[in-house]
């Protein structure tokens, strides 16, 4: 297990070395009440927020957050992230805005529930930057490009860890609390909660890993290079040819020239 001196260092690392635009940032869900000095609190601003909210503001401005119930606007992830004491029922009404198929709005609810950690389990959730963290997460979560979250799902997958995904157009956070429950990598497409709400960029995408893997990030860059080499190589050696009839080339003097010796 790293300790939480590596995990800020392996943030600045995995960081430097995909060249993120946004902080890789460490979730941990509190069973017990937690200190939260020191944290921004959606409440601090007197609004309340989503979860996707609270960990694009953090993994974009560098912050550490934290939330309890009482700073959530959306119930589906205060559901899913254990604040709420009881299965707030009316939630299944949404999903009639997600599918007009009626099997579909049954699996969807089923993932919903099933990814959701017990009822009154958790009384707070701290979110910060891997680079500043004082505490150990549970899970990490990186943003990036498809191409920069394919490289880290490659380092896993050289030490034999293979990400999950599950999209079922909505409550992306499920991926989190996901991750925590079944231990196994979580890719984050990103759904209409978290654009609409959140304000992920549409270029982003995000794997989601528990803590006792994150140490495998940057072996498994290493140890994939060969064949999925980051950031992918520009090829420049070699030499352009402009549309038909496009005169600009050095041949294209070269003619000129000539003509001109003619004349």
């Amino acid at each position: 297990m790293v300790s939480v001196d590596n995990l800020r260092v392996l943030g600045r690392e995995v960081r430097a070395r995909l060249g993120l635009r946004t902080y890789p940032i460490g979730v941990k869900f509190c069973t017990e009440p937690c200190d939260l000095s020191g944290f921004k609190k959606p409440r601090d601003y007197g609004v309340r927020m989503a979860v996707c909210q609270v960990i694009n503001i953090s993994r974009v401005y560098g912050w550490p957050m934290a939330f309890t119930l009482d700073d959530m606007l959306c119930m589906g992830g205060a559901y899913l992230f254990g604040l709420v004491p009881e299965y707030p029922k009316f939630l299944e009404d949404s999903v009639d805005w997600h599918t007009s198929s009626d099997d579909a709005k049954k699996y969807i609810m089923q993932r919903f529930q099933e990814r959701a950690l017990p009822q009154g389990s958790i009384k707070a959730v701290l979110v910060s930057p891997l680079e500043k963290i004082t505490y150990m997460p549970d899970v990490i979560d990186i943003y990036g490009t498809p191409t920069q979250i394919s490289a880290i799902a490659k380092a896993l997958i050289w030490h034999g860890i293979f990400p999950e995904t599950g999209f079922i157009g909505e409550a992306s956070c499920s991926f989190i609390t996901n991750a925590h429950k079944t231990k196994k990598p979580q890719i984050n497409l990103p759904s209409s909660g978290e654009i609409g709400f959140g304000r992920t960029e549409e270029d982003e995408i995000s794997m989601i890993i528990p803590v006792e893997h994150i140490d495998k990030i940057l072996s498994g860059l290493d140890g994939i290079s060969r064949i999925y080499p980051y950031p992918v190589p520009k090829f420049a050696l070699y030499e352009p040819r402009p549309p038909r009839g496009y005169r600009i080339t050095y041949k294209d003097y070269e003619e000129w020239k000539k003509q001109q010796t003619k004349t």
